[in-house]
């Protein structure tokens, strides 16, 4: 597991463009051209399984069932299970990834009151996705034990944070990052010529 990060990294370059990448008309003028964003209800919990997918050359049920070694008298159990989470999981995935889309959107204009809303959202979002891992949890160690309801979580926190990182590689920083790193880029670009 320690050179997964390194993995999923790697796999985000070789994979292609991630999810919200923009066009270059948007990054130019701040208005969307060819490349579209998708409206809210085409994003879906298939398309966080589909990043896991590119980074990992798996499916998440196959990284789970590998990863924690489920038995076949534990298979049909745990399948159940592990569909319910990912569907209860899916709205809090979806509407994470609606908040970026919007971001990604609307960057260019975005002012104080918006960024505290997007900011405040996603808090939210985070916090009601983590008790939703709680009510799991004590459900994963009625199926699976303590140590393997442990792994379940490592492994699903780590497909979530690679899944976050891929997204947000395409995404543009924030007006003042942005502007700083394109400073610090010249300045670079300066003491080596």
């Amino acid at each position: 597991m320690r050179n997964l990060l390194a993995i999923c990294l790697s796999g985000a370059l070789l994979t292609g463009t991630p999810l919200f990448a923009q066009d270059e008309t948007t990054a130019q003028n701040g208005t969307t051209a060819k490349n579209e964003a998708a409206p809210r209800n085409e994003i879906s919990a298939q398309a966080g399984s589909d990043i896991v997918f590119r980074l990992f050359g798996k499916t998440r049920e196959d990284l789970f069932a590998n990863y924690l070694r489920i038995t076949r008298s534990e298979q049909t159990e745990f399948d159940a299970a592990l569909m319910q989470y990912e569907t209860e999981k899916a709205p809090f995935t979806e509407e994470r990834n609606y908040l970026l889309r919007l971001y990604n959107e609307k960057f260019q204009t975005v002012d104080e009151q918006m960024m505290t809303e997007l900011t405040k959202n996603i808090i939210k979002n985070d916090k009601e996705f983590v008790s939703l891992q709680t009510r799991y949890y004590r459900r994963m160690i009625k199926l699976l034990g303590s140590n393997r309801a442990a792994m379940f979580f490592q492994l699903d926190n780590y497909l979530e944070l690679a899944s976050k990182l891929y997204i947000q590689g395409g995404l543009p920083f924030i007006k003042e990052l942005e502007t700083d790193r394109k400073l610090a880029v010249a300045r670079l670009e300066r003491e080596v010529n």
